[in-house]
């Protein structure tokens, strides 16, 4: 299934991220979730982990536990997700909802 304009709404709510005119709701969600990716696989590549554990993993906390999933991506120059072949998609969900939702902390 394909994300709706709730669901990147959801996505920009959970991170407090700011809209200005210039970008859409999808892009900044997009471009959050990929800054994210890469973020996380720098941190957790490590001499004991290679790099396709560390992508692996990072999927899984970041995407695959929010019933969220994405079709490919980059991170040498600029750091994006890129669309499935032949369309626009660069993101799909598993469910019909997706948890973005904030927890209480004890």
């Amino acid at each position: 299934m394909d994300l709706n304009s709730s669901d990147y709404n959801k996505i920009i709510k959970y991170y407090n991220i700011q809209n200005n005119e210039k970008k859409t709701n999808k892009e900044l969600a997009e471009a959050v979730l990929a800054n994210k990716l890469c973020r996380c696989i720098k941190k957790v590549n490590t001499s004991k982990i290679n790099e396709k554990a560390a992508i692996a993993i990072c999927r899984d906390n970041i995407f695959k536990n929010r019933k969220i999933d994405f079709y490919n991506f980059k991170c040498k120059k600029s750091r994006k997700l890129i669309s499935k072949k032949g369309t626009k998609k660069k993101l799909k969900k598993f469910r019909k909802n997706i948890k973005f939702n904030k927890t209480k902390k004890n």
